[in-house]
């Protein structure tokens, strides 16, 4: 799930964008703490000014008091809007704003469902409430949530958009460096493998490959990491490159700070449990090569064989695009290594019953998403219950403002008064791409 935050000095905008949203049917209000809603069960603007106004007038030294936050499910998650909700107020109370008045809408004017949200930043003492690391805090309760609720793992729209547009390096085209920089850089933002080897094989699927070098300098020993480019055969072509030439965040150093990185979130948010779920139910009944692949490839993870020249299976590795994340198959443990497939592919006489390993030994991640509605763990499931014990609110109706007119204009031009926005996203996203400052020369 993807945060978005920005904040602007007026709410009157971001609530008239909503309430066309609501008006065409494209938009509904699922929850309103503190507000209360009309007979319809919307919130009028009058209400949203009734109950944030005397929050803002408590400290007029906040220049822009007004928070837009905007909570986005991964499409693959199937969510009811009792769930919706409950992600919203979590999400909220995790935030520090669970004792604010807000305004939580569903909207479904796009193929992907998700939610805004509008509250003030001023509490009922006259405090600003703490904004330090704001996008950072709400990235990491977006993730425990996806985690506690077994949702799909998300990047953000800018790690969507850089894997989608994610092409193989195409040596012929030219400008190798640049095609080289760009697809090592968005893997190493975007997955997480656990060494050197996983992260080449994972380069390898788009024509590019790393590897390590070492030598000794004036009797110090260093390790150095190359990048060069591959043609559709896995042939190495062209000079490679030294990671100097792209940068620290490519280099020995941070690749290793990038490996322990890795090791603790698969821990923590036990992404290998998934892996190893759908190898087992693939396993099943496991017949050739190609065939284990495509049961996988339809589970969203890619497998990759090392075979040698006598065509014994020596080296797999498995990629997991939903999680984003390389295992060797040893990394996942005994039943999942080379010599094990290799006997199952190769050995007819093979003992199957002692190889796979049978689907009830696995564990999976709290919830299946298509299953959620029904099978939420009891952590889980208390929780989509009890934040909507709160109890009714009263119901005013009519609105301050007419605002059939505003479909004319661009609405997100006024929707926080032009104010400068700011959107805030995991910070992985923009790993190692802090800009260098231009030095200033001094006059003499």
């Amino acid at each position: 799930m993807v945060p978005n935050i920005t904040s602007g000095s007026s709410f009157y905008g971001v609530i008239a964008y909503n309430k066309i949203k609501v008006d065409d049917g494209t938009a509904k209000v699922l929850w309103h703490p503190k507000i209360a809603a009309d007979t319809s069960g919307n919130v009028p603007i009058e209400n949203c000014v009734q109950a944030f106004e005397p929050y803002i007038a408590l400290n007029s030294h906040v220049r822009k008091p007004v928070i837009h936050i905007s909570l986005n499910p991964s499409p693959k998650d199937i969510l009811s809007e009792e769930q919706m909700t409950v992600l919203a107020q979590e999400f909220m109370e995790k935030f520090g704003y669970g004792n604010q008045p807000y305004v939580v809408w569903l909207h479904e004017d796009i193929d992907r469902r998700h939610m805004h949200i509008v509250s003030v930043r001023i509490n009922e003492k006259g405090e600003k409430i703490d904004h330090n690391r704001e996008g950072i805090r709400a990235q990491n309760i977006c993730r425990e949530m996806e985690v506690k609720y077994g949702l799909h793992p998300t990047l953000g729209e800018h790690g969507e958009r850089e894997l989608l547009s994610l092409q193989k390096v195409d040596y012929a085209k030219g400008d190798v460096k640049a095609q080289l920089k760009h697809t090592a850089r968005t893997l190493l933002e975007c997955y997480n493998f656990h060494s050197l080897a996983e992260y080449n094989t994972l380069l390898e699927l788009y024509n590019v490959t790393v590897y390590e070098v070492r030598g000794n300098v004036d009797g110090k020993e260093y390790h150095g990491i190359m990048y060069g480019a591959l043609d559709d055969d896995g042939m190495r072509v062209g000079t490679p490159f030294k990671s100097s030439k792209f940068g620290k965040v490519f280099g020995h150093e941070a690749l290793q700070k990038k490996f322990d990185t890795s090791v603790e979130l698969v821990k923590r948010d036990s992404l290998a449990e998934r892996t190893r779920k759908e190898i087992i139910k693939a396993m099943q009944d496991i017949g050739t090569k190609e065939d284990f692949a495509h049961r996988l490839k339809e589970a969203d993870i890619e497998v990759v064989y090392r075979i040698n020249s006598d065509g014994r299976l020596y080296g797999i590795t498995f990629i997991d695009h939903a999680n984003r994340t390389v295992f060797n198959g040893s990394r996942l443990g005994k039943p999942f290594t080379a010599n094990v497939f290799n006997e199952l592919f190769n050995n007819p006489d093979a003992d199957r019953k002692r190889l796979i390993p049978p689907p009830e030994q696995d564990t999976p991640r709290q919830g299946n998403v298509p299953e959620q509605a029904d099978n939420m763990n009891r952590e889980g499931q208390q929780g989509w219950q009890d934040t909507r014990q709160n109890g009714r609110q009263a119901e005013i109706s009519g609105s301050l403002i007419d605002t059939s007119a505003l479909g004319a204009v661009d609405i997100f031009s006024i929707l926080m008064e032009e104010d400068h926005t700011h959107e805030y996203s995991d910070p992985a996203f923009r790993y190692g791409r802090r800009k260098k400052k231009k030095k200033r020369r001094r006059r003499l």
